[in-house]
């Protein structure tokens, strides 16, 4: 990749130019899943994510309460895919999907084509329609979150 977009995987290149082309937007437990389901077999795999780490979400309340560190529940993608070599991971955020075209739009300006694409781009806090509660209800779905959460329990035990 080119323009700023980190890009890692095998060396060596054995896949067939010609197998159709799966890209998935989202390292998380389903993009993930569905890499792991596709790794060796005769297609190439492109993992798209903002992240080079998967984070492990539900123990984020574990980080935000000073149990564990952000590092115990992140695990670099390169360790969880790297034996793989059909897929590769982009390190870069999707801005948009042309379906006609079949592509992914990056925030680079670049453009991934796909044959199949898989949509696994998680999800977000929702207050239900109060997002005055926000600022008395912060999300947990982030390391920042969860190490912003952990600062004002800490803050209130030294008040």
């Amino acid at each position: 990749m080119t323009n700023g977009a980190f890009e890692y995987g095998p060396d060596r290149d054995p896949v067939d130019p010609n197998w159709p082309h799966v890209v998935i937007v989202g390292a998380g437990f389903g993009g993930l899943a569905a890499a792991q389901q596709l790794g060796n077999a005769p297609v190439r795999v492109t993992v798209i994510d903002r992240n080079n780490y998967h984070l492990f979400v539900p123990l984020l309340y574990q980080v935000a309460t000073a149990a564990l560190s952000p590092a115990d529940v992140a695990e670099p993608i390169r360790h969880v895919l790297g034996r793989y070599p059909n897929i590769r991971v982009v390190l870069g955020e999707a801005t948009g999907v042309d379906t006609g075209a079949r592509q992914v739009a990056l925030s680079t300006g670049e453009a991934l084509s796909y044959d199949r694409l898989v949509m696994a781009t998680g999800s977000t806090s929702s207050y239900f329609g109060h997002d005055e509660w926000r600022s008395v209800a912060p999300a947990c779905k982030s390391i920042e979150e969860a190490r912003a959460i952990r600062s004002r329990i800490l803050s209130a035990f030294e008040s």
